[in-house]
């Protein structure tokens, strides 16, 4: 871009907000990455480590051009700033993207990492008059990516999380619509007031970004599926409805299981006086999560108390209650009649 002359009230403005992008994607990926750290289970691949170096990979970028534009404007240490500035962020970027195609069930064959690595390259052996072209190719690259994987988190998440993820893919956005405007490219087409208003818009992103990012606990869920153990809808009478298992248990008698978990929440309504039923049980390795119909008690039991999969037994509650209520109020003991729900637990888990 262009160079402010010192005194002018916009190079004030455009260091101001520079500084706050660099602030807080410092900010947020410092506590993304303690939250990765402090759990137990955390993986090299998990998501939440991802955007937190990709946070970092924005704060080295905007610092690095803060560098170029404000202090170092002569050469050689100009172009070496931008170009640092660049790979840093296409680096972080490619971080990423190593986990998300892990994490995607599409079979990319990690290209996006591939990509992003060959875009760090280029950005490195070409002339700085190439950095905007490579910039505006791995940016598209970057929105077909991170489209793919907001498209999957949508549809493998439900009620409180799947807000969060809304106020991400906001963020997401606004801050990606930012970015480009920021960019020397528009700049030098679109003049200062667009370039203002993109260094703005990308400090908003990120905020509401991080909002969302540490507010929901979808980062650390997405092996919600390895969790699962066993789904029972039990009559509060304590008969067996309907019964699932989604990996191999020792063999209990479903029933008498069905009839022992009926007990033993009746037990602890009569202790603690309270009609709302339990919520969460931990028994060992293993988290007994609870959701309460008018006549009957979905229970499911998980390796894992993952805030998705309650928001999916709860999910599951609901339609279980429309599709067989009347049949529950005047059950039997014949299990054939709901027959037809393993279709609906396929759907939801």
């Amino acid at each position: 871009m262009q160079f402010f002359p010192l005194g002018d009230i916009f190079r004030d403005i455009s260091l101001i907000l520079m500084v706050g992008v660099v602030f807080y994607s410092s900010l947020l990926s410092i506590i993304l990455y303690r939250e990765w750290y402090m759990n137990e289970s955390r993986k090299i691949t998990d998501i939440q480590l991802g955007w937190a170096i990709f946070l970092l990979g924005m704060a080295f970028n905007r610092g690095a051009f803060i560098l170029a534009d404000f202090y170092f404007i002569t050469e050689p240490w100009n172009t070496f700033f931008i170009k640092f500035g660049y790979i840093g962020l296409i680096l972080a970027l490619t971080a990423f993207f190593f986990a998300m195609e892990i994490s995607l069930p599409h079979n990319t064959r990690h290209m996006f990492f591939v990509s992003g690595l060959a875009h760090a390259v280029l950005a490195a052996i070409f002339p700085r008059a190439w950095l905007e072209a490579i910039a505006l190719s791995f940016a598209i690259i970057v929105f077909i990516g991170v489209l793919l994987f907001l498209n999957f988190t949508m549809k493998n998440t439900s009620d409180d999380v799947r807000k969060s993820i809304k106020i991400i893919i906001a963020g997401f956005f606004l801050g990606f619509v930012g970015f480009i405007f920021a960019s020397d490219m528009a700049y030098n087409n679109l003049g200062l007031i667009p370039y203002l208003i993109g260094e703005l818009l990308l400090v908003v992103g990120i905020v509401i970004f991080g909002l969302g990012s540490l507010y929901s606990p979808v980062l650390e869920e997405f092996d919600w599926k390895e969790k699962l153990v066993e789904l029972y809808f039990i009559q509060d009478g304590g008969l067996l409805i309907f019964h699932h298992e989604f990996e191999r248990t020792s063999e209990l008698d479903q029933v008498l299981t069905a009839a022992g978990i009926s007990g033993i929440q009746s037990l602890f309504k009569e202790i603690t006086q309270s009609d709302s039923g339990l919520n969460i049980v931990s028994v060992g390795h293993f988290e007994i999560l609870f959701s309460h119909s008018e006549t009957f008690t979905s229970v499911l039991i998980s390796k894992a108390p993952y805030k998705i999969l309650l928001g999916k037994l709860n999910e599951i509650t609901q339609i279980f209650e429309q599709m067989f209520g009347n049949i529950i109020q005047n059950f039997g003991g014949s299990l054939t009649e709901f027959s037809s729900a393993k279709e609906l637990v396929t759907s939801i888990f």
